[in-house]
């Protein structure tokens, strides 16, 4: 396993990027890094491509070059510590995104979506994964390219983009990356005060909040208004019933 790191070592304000040509996965990378104790806390792995890049449950995930294929280490501190990690990530994710120039709002669970015209479209996707106490976020951000409509699962509520599509253009993906991590640190700054806002913050930037939406997880459909996020992370959706909270499934407009 050959990579580089950038200036940021322990003490300073920067946190370590380890950039790598071609990676099996940057979550795989990242856990060998951690369990030989290089990769600490808000340190992360920047691969140029990856030849066994996985998505949720596991799924291919295809990465031509000049993408994002990144995994971030996140403290297992609140909001981080339990099933709020995904949202809060999300979050962290969408706010540096939108401080560098994107209209970007969070698709529960785990998605990115760039708002440019009336269709919003898929830009980016969150894995978290937890092994011995180390808590990883892979992250993958179309940057140049997307994969096209026709390579799209069928179930899949949105069509993909990029971020060189919104036609405001960007820095390349290493560059990008490290403005990316400076802005999600800052952005983090104090932990107190990021686990007592996290979720007000999140929902506001929730797609399609205060619509009605359909939730499926296997055989399970529900069917109700986004209203926002329980603390636990999980979707809240007002159904005739009263309100429910949603751990996991596909999320689109009813």
């Amino acid at each position: 396993m050959n990579g580089t790191e950038q200036p940021g070592a322990k003490g300073q304000l920067r946190p370590e990027i380890f950039t790598f040509a071609e990676v099996s996965s940057a979550l795989d990378t990242a856990f060998e890094l951690a369990a030989g104790g290089r990769l600490h806390i808000w340190d992360s792995v920047l691969a140029a491509s990856q030849t066994s890049g996985r998505g949720q449950l596991r799924r291919h995930w295809a990465s031509p070059p000049g993408n994002i294929y990144a995994t971030l280490r996140l403290p297992l501190s609140p909001p981080f510590d339990g099933g709020a990690a995904a949202a809060a990530m999300g979050l962290l994710a969408a706010e540096a995104l939108a401080a560098l120039g994107w209209q970007v709002r969070i698709k529960w669970p785990n998605d990115l979506v760039l708002i440019s015209g009336d269709t919003p479209r898929k830009v980016a996707g969150i894995l978290l994964e937890e092994r011995g106490g180390v808590l990883l976020a892979g992250i993958g951000v179309n940057v140049v390219s997307h994969p096209p409509a026709e390579a799209l699962r069928a179930e899949a509520a949105l069509e993909a983009t990029s971020l060189a599509e919104s036609g405001k253009g960007g820095a390349p993906a290493p560059e990008l990356w490290a403005r990316l991590v400076s802005r999600m640190l800052s952005a983090y700054n104090n932990a107190r005060i990021f686990a007592r806002t996290w979720r007000g913050r999140a929902e506001a930037l929730l797609l399609w909040r205060g619509r009605s939406v359909t939730v499926t997880d296997g055989k399970t459909v529900l069917q109700g208004r986004l209203a926002g996020l329980w603390p636990s992370g999980a979707l809240r959706l007002e159904t005739e019933q009263g309100a429910m909270e949603c751990t996991g499934g596909s999320l689109r407009p009813a």
